[in-house]
């Protein structure tokens, strides 16, 4: 994981549209850094929509499976019924 100091500045006084822009050009950013991870994959050929429906479902059963183990967690240490 990159050093925070790396990173560019925020604005000072940045207003909710600008933070949710630059939170924007994040998304975008790591959705070009994806589709080019799964290019350099696939090759110049391969199916690129098939590559990454493949790659997101296995990040959401990634994400399922971490889900179901803090609920677990949760039980286990008798907090599962907060709400």
């Amino acid at each position: 994981m990159a050093s925070p100091e790396l990173a560019p500045p925020a604005p000072d006084r940045a207003t909710p549209p600008q933070w949710i822009a630059l939170w924007l050009d994040l998304m975008a950013a790591c959705d070009e850094l994806v589709l080019a991870g799964l290019r350099r994959e696939i090759g110049p050929n391969g199916d690129l929509r098939a590559a990454y429906r493949r790659w997101y479902g296995e990040q959401m059963e990634e994400h399922d499976r971490m889900i179901l183990r803090l609920a677990a967690g949760l039980d286990h240490r008798g907090g599962g019924h907060a709400w």
